[in-house]
């Protein structure tokens, strides 16, 4: 068996650059993700009006219009109620993780990575894998996945940063199509700098 020679001066220099250059993209990466997060960070209130319930009602009863007469009305009770906006929605970053809170819904907080987790709604104790992150548009996402429906929530927020708007898309084996709407949010806090 052969003695192992230690690796030359200029091998362990080359490693050490690799790893680097590795390690050093993926801060660089985790920072600049980091930096587009904090820009979401705050509490918004309500700006869409009447118009947006409007067209929340008129997504509502272009999907359950699909449906059997004798469900509709069960059906659009059912979308509308929970789909309703919020008088506020907080977006907070807190050791790795976002929480997003709306008054009178559970809060729901998950890994700033995307990594889902097992979440149990307290009122109803339905069971959703939840996932939060920045995706690669820049854009905060929220997504709840249940064993017969996704909703899927991007945070989409203005250049000037006042501005949030909240692009929804539920899913369900017992809906005949996707029912999609938004809500818009106005800041009313600004986050720390």
């Amino acid at each position: 068996m052969s003695a192992r020679r230690p690796p030359s001066t200029a091998s362990r220099l080359l490693s050490a650059a690799a790893l680097a250059a590795c390690c050093g993209t993926s801060i660089a990466a985790a920072q600049a993700s980091d930096s587009v997060l904090e820009r979401f960070v705050g509490r918004y209130t309500y700006a869409g009006g009447e118009a947006e319930i409007k067209a929340l009602d008129r997504a509502i009863d272009e999907v359950v219009g699909q449906m059997n007469f004798f469900i509709r009305g069960i059906a659009r009770r059912r979308l509308r109620a929970p789909n309703l906006p919020s008088k506020e929605v907080s977006v907070f970053v807190e050791k790795g993780q976002i929480r997003i809170d709306r008054p009178g819904q559970p809060e729901v907080s998950a890994p700033a990575d995307g990594r889902p987790i097992t979440w149990r709604h307290p009122t109803d104790g339905d069971v959703f894998q939840v996932s939060h992150g920045i995706d690669d548009e820049g854009v905060l996402y929220q997504r709840f996945e249940g064993e017969r429906s996704v909703s899927r929530n991007r945070f989409v927020l203005s250049k000037d940063q006042k501005r949030l708007t909240i692009h929804t898309v539920i899913t369900a084996d017992r809906l005949p199509a996707a029912l999609r709407f938004k809500m818009t949010y106005g800041r009313a806090t600004v986050p720390d700098s």
